[in-house]
């Protein structure tokens, strides 16, 4: 299959690589601020809509299944229309949908452009995918996205800590959709000027949604696109676990004031970025879908860790080494993932990222009622929760990946 694949030919200079760098970055980041800038404020927007925490945990799962939806439009659409033209609309949405917050009146407003948001953020990221994906192939793709999350990876760094410092300036937890809106704004700005078409006329695909289907029948006709699909599905269910838990176990169950929750989130997201630069970096070195089961395994280790501590008496030392470690483990994953689903699909490359965002968004929304069940009082069910869904993620590597099958990355 990889021989059959050309890289593209490239005319850019390296300051415009530069400057693509940062932009490709800005607009992965998105999806991400949209759900951990509002982490440390759960607890406080249970309080100010009068609702219990599982109410702000469903909130959540509207994000993505607004992602779902924000992946499934976007992709197709931009192999039709282009990849400048949607990524500026979906980042209005997002500065939209942020504002509108602000004056939400009641919880029911609130996860209604909570899901506006979700859809906005999965827009940029499915289509900031395809542009990559224009312009290089291989381990040429591999580079460049592990540079662009080398800007997008600061935003589960620095968000939490950026979101819990605004809620001491302004306690009112309205103060992070604003500061969203105002980012929304600045991003659509530095886009629209720094962003050229990389999808040329001659090689787009039928106009607006005409012939979508058969674009997704032949996506889905990729057996190694669909097996990694399934693996990152697994990984979403135990990511959107311990996302859901964590801001309800670390200041209620151990105590963390927004500010110490911020912190030890902080830690562990960078754990999350350098994982993703080490498995940017082991994918060009060795095979790239031994890199994936390796760093699935390394989950089911942190996954027993977090169920055996689950079962003691123990304090936030001991529980964020192991966060930390299933940080790693995802984060690992997801540049030699997108290199290898997006290898044998050039023009239809938004189709092939909207499909793996699409249905990880579709399983962390269908899996909301499990998030409640996992408890926060301790890490035994999200211990769990990560064993099993990742066991699950090295079956679906066996036997339907196979990795025997999977073909060498194009050399640069």
């Amino acid at each position: 299959m990889s021989s059959k694949i050309s890289a593209p030919k490239l005319d850019i200079s390296d300051k415009q690589r530069l400057t693509y760098i940062f932009v490709l970055g800005f607009l992965l980041m998105v999806q991400t601020l949209v759900t951990d800038m509002f982490l440390p404020a759960h607890p406080m927007i249970a309080s100010f809509f009068q609702v219990p925490d599982a109410f702000v945990q469903y909130s959540l799962s509207a994000v993505t299944l607004g992602a779902a939806i924000g992946f499934f439009v976007a992709g197709p659409l931009s192999d039709s229309m282009g990849r400048k033209k949607p990524v500026l609309l979906a980042l209005g949405l997002f500065s939209f949908a942020s504002a509108a917050l602000y004056v939400a009146p009641g919880i029911e407003a609130f996860v209604a452009f909570r899901f506006l948001q979700g859809l906005a953020g999965a827009a940029t990221a499915v289509i900031a995918q395809a542009i990559i994906r224009d312009m290089f192939v291989g381990n040429a793709m591999l580079k460049m996205l592990s540079r662009a999350w080398l800007i997008s990876g600061l935003a589960p760094m620095v968000s939490p800590v950026i979101g819990a410092q605004l809620l001491l300036v302004a306690p009112d937890w309205r103060v992070i959709p604003l500061a969203l809106a105002i980012f929304g704004v600045a991003i659509f700005i530095f886009a629209s000027r720094a962003l050229v078409e990389t999808l040329h006329r001659d090689n787009r695909r039928s106009k607006g949604f005409e012939g979508v289907n058969k674009r997704f029948i032949a996506v889905f006709k990729d057996r190694i696109l669909v097996g990694l699909v399934l693996i990152g599905m697994f990984q979403t269910v135990g990511l959107f676990g311990y996302l859901n838990v964590i801001p309800f176990l670390y200041q209620d169950s151990l105590g963390l004031t927004p500010v110490e929750f911020s912190i030890a989130f902080s830690i562990t997201a960078f754990c999350w970025f350098l994982g993703i630069q080490a498995g940017a970096k082991l994918g060009r070195m060795f095979k790239a879908h031994w890199v994936i089961f390796g760093a699935l395994v390394l989950a089911v280790i942190a996954g027993g860790g977090l169920y055996l501590i689950g079962q003691l008496d123990v304090g936030i030392e001991s529980v964020v080494p192991l966060m930390a470690m299933f940080l790693v483990s995802f984060g690992m994953t997801i540049t030699p993932i997108q290199t290898i689903a997006l290898q044998g699909h050039g023009p239809e490359a938004g189709t092939a990222a909207s499909v793996l965002g699409v249905m990880n968004s579709f399983i962390a929304a269908a899996a909301a009622p499990l998030y409640p069940i996992i408890g926060s009082a301790t890490t035994t069910g999200l211990g769990i929760t990560v064993m099993l869904t990742h066991l699950g993620a090295i079956a679906v590597f066996f036997l339907v990946v196979r990795p025997g099958s999977v073909p060498e990355l194009i050399k640069e």
